[in-house]
């Protein structure tokens, strides 16, 4: 892991996470049309997102997203009524986030920081979601031992993390993901992956540090939750998923999902 990878995070996620998708639809600006026109191809894409996010129950509560993107999640707080704030290692992330505020004339808070030392006194939050986000600090146990100081008692954590075990992970690496699985999980390897079919910036460059670690071992990093529930999701887009439609595979992201959601209470 490098020393510097909060500096080369803040650098590589300052082009927002998912700039060629918006271009690849015919977005070229942030307006609230040009939004709208990618949360609805995202949620599309994504289809069982909204099921591992908290919802309505946000209204007035205290919710800390880490790892902003696009702001498609982000709009979905502001919308239901949270007092919403947002925590992004890169500038650009935040920019986006106050954009979203602002179209929807609403107050939100969104700061640089990073998720290893969240800039936030204990039990200030009810809620904490962070999709896609933590397995990419260089040290996913911190992240999330600071996720679990800053929820409140009865506050609930919604994690997305790559999935060590996933149909792809386990057809290219077969001996390594069977020692992974067998293998105690205080032995667990959480080495980075350079694989640009996970991250990857329009110029091709890879994220600095992507962490992957299997339903086991994310349950047990969980561990000081009171409890914590699992759930594989995701299908690619391989050749063989493209040709013979890939929302038919979906649900084989039960079992075998690129991601793991995390659903933790505290």
């Amino acid at each position: 892991m490098s020393e510097n990878v909060d500096l080369e995070n803040s650098a590589f996620w300052t082009e927002l996470c998912g700039s060629h998708l918006a271009k690849s639809i015919g977005i070229e600006d942030h307006s609230e049309a040009s939004l709208a026109k990618f949360d609805a191809w995202y949620l599309d894409f994504y289809p069982y997102l909204e099921k591992h996010i908290p919802g309505a129950e946000v209204d007035g509560k205290d919710v800390l997203e880490i790892g902003l993107g696009y702001g498609t999640i982000s709009s979905i707080f502001m919308r239901n009524g949270a007092r919403y704030t947002g925590l992004d290692i890169a500038p650009g992330p935040v920019e986006m986030s106050h954009n979203r505020s602002n179209i929807l004339q609403v107050e939100a808070n969104a700061l640089q920081g990073s998720a290893k030392d969240i800039p936030f006194p204990d039990e200030s939050f009810d809620f904490v979601v962070s999709i896609g986000c933590l397995h990419h600090t260089g040290d996913l146990p911190k992240s999330l031992s600071e996720v679990y100081r800053v929820l409140r008692p009865g506050g609930s954590a919604h994690i997305m993390v790559y999935n060590a075990l996933s149909y792809r992970q386990v057809f290219e690496k077969p001996f390594t993901s069977a020692r992974r699985y067998f293998s105690p999980v205080q032995k667990m390897n959480l080495t980075s992956v350079d694989d640009a079919r996970y991250d990857a910036n329009e110029d091709g460059s890879t994220a600095p540090e992507t962490a992957f670690v299997s339903p086991k071992e994310l349950r047990w990093l969980l561990r000081d939750f009171s409890s914590v529930s699992v759930t594989p999701e995701n299908i690619g887009k391989e050749y063989f998923f493209r040709i013979m439609s890939r929302e038919r595979f979906l649900k084989w992201g039960h079992r075998f999902g690129l991601d793991l959601y995390a659903h933790a209470k505290k």
